[in-house]
């Protein structure tokens, strides 16, 4: 399986630096378009997609989607870019875990 990082050109072309493949989309609107395209075809060629973590509220729907069918690929990765937007993914586990447990957890 491959890696795929989406994002804006500064973001998405280091990755093809190391070997990864990247898709230059400019806004939320062509992110969501490249991942619909991507899960529901039936051949997944992407084990890893590596998203801007702006992109976290953006993408929960589809990532829902995955989840409610089972697929456990691709395994999507968050990572702060130039936007200096950060600690999404982190509130949204945190969700996740107080919704699950039904109580907060104070670190």
């Amino acid at each position: 399986m491959r890696i795929l990082a989406i994002g804006d050109p500064v973001f998405a072309r280091p990755f093809q630096l190391i070997g990864a493949d990247a898709k230059i989309c400019t806004n939320e609107q062509e992110v969501q378009r490249a991942l619909e395209e991507l899960v529901s075809s039936e051949k997944i060629i992407y084990g890893v997609i590596i998203l801007p973590e702006r992109y976290v509220e953006k993408t929960k729907k589809i990532r829902q989607k995955l989840i409610k069918e089972n697929r456990a690929i691709p395994v999507f990765i968050f990572l702060p870019d130039q936007t200096g937007i950060k600690d999404k993914r982190i509130e949204e586990l945190k969700q996740l875990v107080i919704s699950a447990i039904g109580a907060e957890i104070k670190l």
